[in-house]
């Protein structure tokens, strides 16, 4: 986010890579109580001694009714399959995800409160154009420090103070959904083609680029994701990192962008307080497999 280069903040989805979402994360505490057998008094201390011997101890009754558990059952119990990133044979069910999405948020009361004047699909299809359509400042951007306040407001002054505050109002009600959301966006417009008729992008072949430079390598991208909450800033810089290697692949990184810093700055991240991810074992996954090839 330091050189002459790009990277927006999408607060919503695909170029939203760019966009991306933000807040917090769920925690669930299983609390389990122990309740303590009563004391015995030295008077009914005999009585109740004697009674003992014919009748099963409280505590063979317990053994009886809850059963050790081995480790193997427990492991299996605990354990569940890691969520696995889409991927090109996903297609169809990203796009149908997609959809999906959208009309589960013409359901919801507070958007239906909105008075949107589209349904949701093609209301957030044109947000999202309007972003694609409208890329920061990447070259020179310290060369003005009115270039850099430009950028910090990015996204404000392209969508402004409704639609951020819808966009924002989103994310805090379907941070369970919003993470997949981004998958599956990220997975469409890796091709044009792949976006289809339903979601009618038009997305220029450099427009992902041009936001991946904006977030990890000028300072209004930077300061953009530092006043996001964490789990929106691993997001967005993940598929920041994977657009730029794309590039690399490609031989089209004609920023020169170097990812080496942001792979390492992310995967400490991700590592220690990432558990909120729905896709955390994924990413570092992909991560470490880049940190080898970038070292």
């Amino acid at each position: 986010m330091n050189s002459p280069t790009k990277h927006s903040h999408s607060l919503l989805v695909p170029a939203i890579i760019s966009i991306l979402i933000a807040t917090g994360a769920l925690w669930f505490f299983f609390h389990q109580g122990s309740s303590q057998p009563p004391a015995l008094d030295e008077e009914s201390g005999a009585n109740r001694l004697a009674a003992s011997s014919s009748a099963p101890s409280p505590l063979a009754a317990d053994t009886t009714l809850t059963p050790e558990i081995s480790d193997n059952q427990q492991e299996q119990e605990v354990s569940e399959p890691l969520a696995v990133l889409p991927s090109r044979e996903n297609l169809p069910q990203a796009a149908q995800g997609i959809a999906t999405f959208y009309t589960y948020l013409d359901q919801q009361g507070y958007i239906k409160a909105r008075h949107l004047s589209t349904p949701s699909h093609i209301y957030f299809t044109r947000l999202i154009q309007k972003i694609i359509d409208t890329p920061p400042i990447v070259t020179r951007e310290t060369d003005d420090l009115a270039t850099i306040l430009k950028n910090s407001i990015h996204l404000f002054r392209i969508l402004g103070k409704d639609d951020i505050l819808l966009s924002k109002e989103i994310l805090n009600h379907e941070q369970d959904k919003i993470e997949e959301v981004i998958a599956d966006y990220f997975l469409l417009t890796e091709q044009a083609d792949g976006l289809g008729p339903e979601l009618s992008l038009k997305l220029p072949e450099n427009a992902r680029y041009e936001y991946a430079c904006f977030f990890l390598n000028t300072m209004g991208g930077k300061l953009y994701l530092a006043r996001r909450d964490s789990r929106t800033r691993m997001v967005i810089s993940y598929y920041a990192i994977m657009i730029i290697h794309q590039a690399n692949l490609q031989g089209k990184n004609s920023y020169g962008i170097q990812i080496q810093p942001a792979l390492d700055l992310l995967t400490a991240e991700i590592e220690t307080g990432g558990n909120q991810l729905h896709y955390k074992e994924a990413y570092l996954d992909t991560l470490y497999g880049l940190k080898e090839k970038y070292q």
